[in-house]
């Protein structure tokens, strides 16, 4: 057996790192125990700390005291506004529609609008929603232009009103929302929600509404399912055209949208926002519109030229109808009588343009009369050139008024002694 002692005089091995020692003996010197680490003392590390950042709060925008001062008294809740709405929806859109006092919005559509345009109001008085169109369209999933039109019909309602105009943030606002890390640029309209004082409604309408419920999907019919049930074989035909049933037909060449004349175009947009025409004629669509109008927009007509012509039909005694069953070909037929390049308004506009050009002149003259008076009262300075040339021509006629007035007095003295002479040799 081996001894304690040859136990320690064994080689050991040393390993510190990546390094491997190997020593003969136990016995190390202190540059070896620096070298390999063996004194080393382990320094405390110090304790990680967390720094939280400081939550500034987002910039607000305080309202008045008085900014609620002109909205009807508040809601009675967020449930029974949309079920106003849609009751408001149900009784007189049709109507409006027919008047032409509100744009087209679908029903599903102006429930979506109501759900989230309430959202952001005060759940207890029906205040302070300040919901952008950007947040509607994405509650919605609808385009700008709908929120636009939803809003709208709202506003004819009578059931929101805004007390605050939205706005871009001031450069003070925008470097204060800076530092607050607020990266808004405006301020949205603030509104207030509340029921119609405009329309009546049913309260009975509404409280069906309320008792229906929101978004709550038709019940099932009570019919066999097996009617209603879609085949599960697939026709002969799509399998001879290698194709979906709903899938789109590559094949054919894609059908492109007509092309109208910018003039035609804009003589539709201004008969249709001109209130002096039917209501049949306002609702036209734009590119139809155009297409009837093409020729006349091409050869100078206007707004008031088409209004012109649809006044003689009224004076030459026939009636136009109010609700045409062909609005389009019924335009047509009535403009049909004027020629198209005659327009009926030419020989006005020109007595206008005439007269107007008279009235610019006369403007033009009096302006410069004006000024003319005026630059006479005004002194002129010591050094202006105008001064010194009047100055020139007042002394030139001034030389000549001495020149003249000397001359004629030497006259009349060689006169005076001619008359001495004659009187002494007599």
């Amino acid at each position: 057996m081996r001894s304690k002692s040859q136990d320690n005089a064994r080689t050991h091995k040393i390993v510190c790192g990546h390094a491997v020692c190997n020593c003969q003996s136990a016995k190390t010197y202190p540059d070896q125990q620096i070298r390999h680490g063996l004194n080393r003392r382990r320094r405390p590390k110090p304790a990680l700390t967390a720094v939280l950042p400081i939550q500034i709060p987002p910039l607000q925008l305080d309202l008045p005291e008085d900014a609620y001062d002109e909205a009807p008294a508040c809601w009675w809740s967020r449930a029974r506004w949309v079920a106003h709405n849609l009751a408001l929806y149900d009784q007189h859109y049709t109507d409006l529609r027919a008047a032409g006092r509100c744009e087209s919005v679908g029903r599903k559509t102006f429930e979506l609008y109501l759900l989230g345009e309430s959202a952001g109001a005060d759940y207890s008085t029906g205040r302070n929603s300040r919901v952008t169109i950007r947040s509607l369209q994405t509650l919605t999933r609808r385009s700008e232009s709908t929120m636009h039109r939803c809003r709208r019909l709202v506003a004819v309602f009578g059931t929101r009103t805004v007390v605050f105009r939205g706005r871009q943030r001031t450069l003070l606002e925008r470097l204060d929302s800076w530092r607050r890390d607020d990266r808004a640029r405006g301020w949205a309209a603030v509104s207030a929600l509340h029921e119609s004082p405009l329309f009546p409604v049913d309260n009975a309408l509404v409280e069906s509404i309320l008792h229906q419920g929101f978004g709550t999907p038709p019940g099932r019919s009570s019919g066999s399912l097996s009617l209603s049930r879609s085949s599960s074989i697939t026709p002969a035909q799509n399998v001879i055209d290698r194709r979906a049933s709903r899938g789109m037909d590559t094949k054919r060449a894609r059908r492109k949208a007509r092309s109208y004349d910018p003039r035609a175009l804009l003589l539709a947009s201004r008969c249709r926002s001109d209130e002096r025409f039917p209501l049949w004629v306002r609702q036209l669509g734009p590119q139809g519109l155009a297409a009837v109008l093409t020729r006349r927009a091409i050869n100078g007509w206007t707004a008031d030229d088409v209004h012109a012509a649809l006044d003689q039909v009224y004076l030459s005694g026939r009636k136009i109808f109010d609700r045409p069953r062909d609005p389009y070909g019924y335009l047509a037929w009535l403009l049909k009588p004027v020629p198209v390049d005659e327009p009926p308004m030419l020989l006005d506009r020109a007595r206008e343009r005439t007269l107007d050009l008279e009235q610019t002149e006369r403007d033009r003259a009096h302006r410069e009369q004006l000024r003319a008076e005026a630059m006479a009262k005004v002194p002129a300075a010591p050094d202006s050139p105008m001064r010194a040339a009047a100055l020139a021509v007042a002394a030139k006629a001034g030389r000549r008024a001495i020149s003249t007035t000397s001359t004629s007095r030497a006259a009349a003295e060689a006169a005076q002694r001619e008359l001495a002479r004659l009187a002494r040799d007599s």
